[in-house]
């Protein structure tokens, strides 16, 4: 592996493979990213459902619950209701209570209280219902302004533009905000917002396309995974997280170009962090006691087990990446392949100009592409995004809308 110091001093941070077999022997897996949760003696696991998973007390925790979720109606309508609280649907994991969608009128019905009209936004149509607001103006007395303002006047102006504004028709493209329920069995939007949107170009309905498959990717579709309480940083993602910020802060200080994992569980420094975090989450297992200190064979695993994590969560992040997907094989080093910003430069300056990546540049999946093509297949997404931010804060390339690029 001595090809693999390129820019870090070897004699700092390279050990033989003897200094590190100890480290490096098979351990059994270690599960601090799932939703493990200590709450006196019981201790809640994932399962197939998530209420099961997620007791109603926890449904606060996830960031998507209390929001007004952009969702396809097809996918409302496909909610799995929630059967202890009313009110809460759940998509996939996230516990859903109020939607914001966009569409087109396409039923509308009047009643003595409130309108009810249907929306389709082309993959369903929902029941939505937008109740009418009572306001008695010719009963309110009002001081006189001291600047000949008739506020009575002025008041009764509004009201009549909101309820122009509020007539809906056939064919109005509109934005619904509301609240999720079940009435007769049929699921309905109890509106608290709704907005006719007058775009004859259509804008809003390209952005709404553009953004909800950005949303489910990064926010709907990824499973929501509760920590342990925050309050014992050691049996949570903490121990991953920090060890995490360690081996990034020392990849950057060393300049190391590329490595394999078990040359970092050589590394005294970082080997200290993983040993303090492993022997408390040791201690704190439920098959140890107080009086049984925990084996070194215990420890060393979850070393081991602990480092592959943190370097899995760098390659999310597109810190580092690999040619060549496996465990054993050599790790490089985002920022520091410059082959791989070359290439990546190279494919939006040469694609940017065909006709129809002229106007808008080229879309990050065709890039994506072309460098897995032309670079490696097994690069990931999350590595060549860095290198466009990169590319981009470096003032050579532009992105001229949501993730499309092209030469500046």
């Amino acid at each position: 592996s001595q090809s693999s110091g390129d820019g870090a001093d070897g004699s700092n941070w390279r050990r033989s493979a003897r200094d590190w077999k100890r480290i490096a022997a098979p351990r059994p897996q270690l599960e601090i990213s799932g939703c493990v949760m200590d709450i006196g003696t019981s201790v809640i696991t994932p399962s197939e459902s998530a209420e099961d998973t997620l007791p109603s007390m926890f449904w606060g925790l996830d960031p998507i619950y209390g929001v007004f979720a952009k969702l396809y109606i097809k996918d409302i309508l496909e909610l799995k209701k929630s059967q202890p609280v009313p009110g809460v649907f759940f998509y996939k994991t996230h516990p859903i209570t109020k939607v914001d969608i966009l569409g087109t009128i396409v039923q509308k019905r009047e009643r003595e209280r409130f309108f009810s009209f249907g929306v389709d936004d082309g993959t369903g149509v929902i029941s939505c219902l937008s109740w009418k607001k009572q306001r008695a103006m010719e009963n309110v007395r009002l001081a006189s302004s001291p600047f000949g303002l008739n506020v009575l006047e002025q008041l009764n102006r509004i009201n009549q533009l909101e309820n122009s504004n509020s007539q809906l028709e056939l064919g109005d493209v509109v934005q619904v905000r509301g609240r999720l329920r079940d009435y007769r069995d049929q699921r309905e939007i109890n509106s608290t917002s709704v907005s006719k949107v007058v775009d004859p170009v259509f804008t809003a309905q390209i952005a709404r396309m553009l953004e909800l498959p950005y949303l489910y990717r990064n926010f709907y579709d990824k499973t929501f995974q509760i920590q342990m309480d925050s309050s014992d940083p050691n049996q949570q993602g903490e121990p991953t997280l920090s060890l995490q910020r360690k081996i990034k802060q020392f990849l950057t200080q060393n300049g190391v170009k590329n490595f394999y994992q078990q040359e970092l569980e050589a590394i005294d420094s970082l080997v200290c962090i993983a040993e303090q975090n492993c022997v408390s989450l040791c201690l704190h297992h439920p098959s140890q006691t107080a009086q049984d200190p925990p084996s070194s064979a215990c420890v060393s695993k979850q070393i081991h087990e602990l480092f592959q994590q943190a370097v899995c969560a760098l390659q999310e992040e597109g810190i580092i990446f690999q040619k060549v997907a496996a465990h054993t094989e050599l790790y490089l080093v985002t920022d520091a392949e410059k082959e791989l910003h070359k290439v990546t430069r190279k494919i939006v300056q040469d694609d940017s100009t065909r006709p129809k990546y002229v106007d808008k540049g080229c879309p990050f999946h065709h890039i994506v592409s072309c460098v897995r093509h032309s670079y490696s297949a097994g690069i990931s997404e999350a590595a060549v995004q860095r290198v466009l931010d990169r590319l981009e804060c470096d003032s050579e390339i532009v992105s001229t809308m949501d993730r499309h690029y092209t030469v500046s």
